[in-house]
């Protein structure tokens, strides 16, 4: 099945409410449509075990397959990621959490 797709919400100078928290969708992974510079994920822990967010590039160098990045969590906590390079990550950008005690908020800067 494809990945779910992660809501966006853009940020303002007059102040911005935080989305409410998504679910990392644990069967099939979650994505977010970036630019490279101006989408941050906020990943947070609701369990009291700790978490992995898994960020998958979507592309080769030379061939070769680049390796994911992983993302510790610990219990009750909150990180923020990003931005992550265009050119190596793709768009959509491929996020998985691996419990849905994670928890996904997306914030896009305009402009940035």
């Amino acid at each position: 099945m494809p990945r779910t797709a992660l809501a966006i919400t853009d940020s303002s100078k007059a102040g911005t409410t935080l989305p409410a928290v998504t679910a990392a969708d644990v069967a099939n992974g979650n994505s977010v449509v970036h630019d490279g510079r101006s989408v941050l994920i906020i990943a947070s822990n609701a369990g009291a075990s700790p978490r992995t967010v898994t960020i998958t590039p979507s592309v080769t160098v030379d061939g070769l397959t680049v390796g994911n990045r992983t993302i510790s969590l610990a219990a009750s906590a909150s990180k923020v990621l990003g931005p992550y390079d265009l050119a190596t990550y793709g768009t959509p950008l491929a996020i998985s959490g691996d419990h849905a005690d994670v928890k996904f908020q997306v914030i896009r800067i305009p402009g940035a």
